[in-house]
């Protein structure tokens, strides 16, 4: 009888300090970090402290990936971002330093479906960083995500350039711009997972004229089991207040609980107001209307302060009805994203039932018209169309 062949040897033990989220995100720990060389300076060159920028030029190891930290970019409620760059290719990534140790976003982005990773209008994450304080206070973890040089929707809007100061964008862009954020936001709801911040300074605009959406630090997600599907998921609401105040819906700061799509689809209305209006709307954020003037179907009370005050430019009548249909006092008469993706593509059900919305179907400025249309207002940003770069003025 022939010998029997030996079992196989047992697969090597799991990296406890390594793991995968379910979108493929790899997940490390600070002692997978080494670091090899530091300036004792931060970019500004002043002692790094927590209440200025936290480091300088360094370079480190990440499991044996080499990294530089090249220079800060900005910061927010939940921490620093610097510039990085990946030695071995050279590719760029913006890295987020969080200083909060239970970050509702670390936990999110670990959680998030693979479909929302790969989205055009969705930053694309490369991994997370845990437990870094001991190498990197005040920070306790580190997002690495992808760089998106162009910056953000707000400097196209608070351009000084003298062709585009306090001037409307076309509605033909900004109907490119909203239809770019209710596609990312209605992927979202799709797998539960809400915003709760949207505004011009978390949009960002890639090299290709694409609308990214960013920080997801006040997001949540639905805790629930199975294949999700718009109609199966429990409705995602909280009673906290999220956001910024000059974005937020009414009831964000009702103090009871509110559904937090509807939320976010109010947001949207505020950002449409901003792209052709260049200024805020309610007071909240330095604007001449408030809530308590948006009543009625048609929001007369808002339009006349809006009108009559002189610092904002004319809006046309399908404009305005499209940012109606979103700022309803009950959030219940308010579309849904998966109503306003609908609606984008000229579905008539839709459009019978919100009839404000024919508005943001119709025709939407092309790629060569849009991205001429931002380099007016950010002269030193620089695109891609399939013919190769463009950069213009």
């Amino acid at each position: 009888m022939a010998d029997e062949a030996p079992p196989p040897p047992p697969p090597p033990p799991l990296l406890l300090h390594r793991s995968s989220s379910a979108g493929g995100i790899p997940v490390f720990r600070g002692g997978d970090i080494h670091i090899k060389g530091r300036s004792d300076l931060n970019f500004d060159g002043l002692t790094p402290a927590p209440d200025r920028v936290w480091y300088g030029q360094m370079t480190m190891e990440i499991a044996k990936d080499e990294w530089s930290v090249d220079k800060f970019l900005n910061y927010g409620a939940e921490g620093q971002t610097y510039l990085v760059t990946r030695t071995a290719t050279g590719e760029k990534f913006a890295a987020k330093f969080c200083n909060k140790f239970d970050s509702m976003e670390v936990k999110l982005v670990q959680e998030l479906p693979r479909q929302l990773v790969i989205h055009d209008n969705f930053i694309k994450y490369e991994m997370i960083v845990l437990d870094v304080h001991e190498l990197f206070s005040p920070a306790h973890h580190i997002i690495f995500m992808e760089h998106i040089p162009n910056g953000e929707l707000f400097d196209v809007l608070a351009s000084p350039e003298p062709s585009v100061a306090g001037k409307p964008l076309s509605e033909g862009t900004s109907r490119r711009i909203l239809q770019d954020v209710i596609s990312g936001m209605a992927e979202c709801y799709r797998y539960g997972v809400t915003h709760r911040d949207l505004k011009p300074e978390n949009l960002l605009i890639n090299e290709h004229g694409r609308i990214v959406i960013i920080d997801m630090g006040h997001a949540k997600r639905v805790r629930e089991a199975g294949v999700p599907a718009p109609h199966s998921l429990a409705r995602t609401t909280t009673t906290n207040p999220y956001g910024t105040p000059a974005f937020n819906a009414p009831e964000v700061s009702g103090g009871k609980a509110y559904d937090c799509e509807w939320s976010d689809v109010w947001s949207v209305g505020v950002i449409a107001f901003y792209l052709h209006g260049k200024l805020p709307a309610f007071s909240a954020g330095g604007g001449v209307a408030s809530w308590d003037d948006v009543s009625g179907m048609g929001n007369d009370m808002l339009w006349r302060k809006i009108t009559s005050c002189g610092y904002y430019p004319p809006f046309p009548d399908e404009l305005k009805s499209f940012i109606n249909a979103l700022w309803r006092t009950d959030p219940a008469e308010r579309p849904r994203f998966s109503q306003l993706e609908k609606a984008m593509q000229g579905d008539v059900e839709t459009l019978n039932q919100f009839p404000g919305l024919h508005w943001l179907a119709r025709p939407v400025n092309d790629a060569a018209d849009f991205i001429d249309e931002l380099s007016r207002s950010c002269p030193n940003n620089s695109f891609h169309l399939s013919g190769g770069p463009v950069k213009r003025w």
